[in-house]
């Protein structure tokens, strides 16, 4: 009987340090399963300063969320330093005053399928940026100070999906800017400044199944029809 109550015992101090409370979680943050069973750590209380602290998270973290309130928001920068979260599918770090992607931040994280870095001050893109996100189906940059994209900027997101690049300074697109989002399907470009779209640009966007560009009006722009006659590129 002795026995019996002692491995129950065991057992349920076992579950109690696994269960999701027990959890690691940096005390500038709240963390939670969702109710999909997804563990998310939610940093949204603003003022915070580098280092990121990563080193504080559960190593099973899927969802990290970064962001402040209008008032006050946090001053970071992002480095290599997400690699020990092997589960981790989404980031977002928004309002936190990141000026720069950094050089290969997200090597060693190849789970990652969102990174949202809007309302940030990024101001240059380049495609060491974006090395070793091989499953990334979402990137979201809207409402930074972003000027210029080079060509094939975006090559390494093969399974890339959306693409939005809403109210930033761009005002053309270079021709194949798209070098290899043979998968992309939606494309966000409202409010930049555009006036007009070389052909080009588009020469690597798929044209077949339902495919979307979204943005403000521009002239001679290409439309597109796919295979069964749907509309490629839909201006808003």
């Amino acid at each position: 009987m002795l026995l019996c109550w002692l491995q129950l015992s065991s057992c349920l101090v076992l579950l109690w340090l696994c269960s999701p409370s027990n959890a690691l979680c940096p005390s500038i943050c709240t963390c939670k399963v969702t109710e999909k069973g997804r563990r998310k750590v939610l940093c949204n209380r603003g003022g915070m300063v580098d280092p990121i602290p990563t080193s504080e998270l559960d190593p099973g973290t899927e969802i990290l969320e970064i962001s402040a309130p209008p008032s006050d928001h946090n001053s970071l920068t992002i480095g290599p330093i997400f690699q020990h979260l092997k589960k981790l599918e989404e980031l977002h770090i928004r309002r936190s005053s990141v000026h720069q992607i950094g050089m290969h931040p997200f090597w060693g994280v190849p789970s990652l399928k969102v990174v949202d870095l809007a309302s940030n001050s990024i101001g240059t893109v380049l495609d060491h940026n974006f090395r070793g996100l091989v499953n990334l189906v979402e990137l979201n940059l809207d409402d930074n100070r972003i000027r210029t994209l080079q060509t094939g900027v975006f090559k390494h997101l093969t399974e890339l999906r959306i693409l939005t690049l809403q109210r930033n300074l761009l005002d053309e697109l270079v021709p194949r800017l798209f070098l290899k989002l043979g998968k992309l399907h939606v494309l966000k470009l409202s409010g930049n400044k555009f006036e007009e779209l070389d052909p080009e640009v588009f020469k690597d966007v798929p044209v077949s199944g339902q495919w979307f560009v979204l943005f403000g009006t521009v002239n001679h722009s290409p439309n597109k029809e796919n295979e069964s006659g749907t509309q490629c590129f839909v201006y808003t």
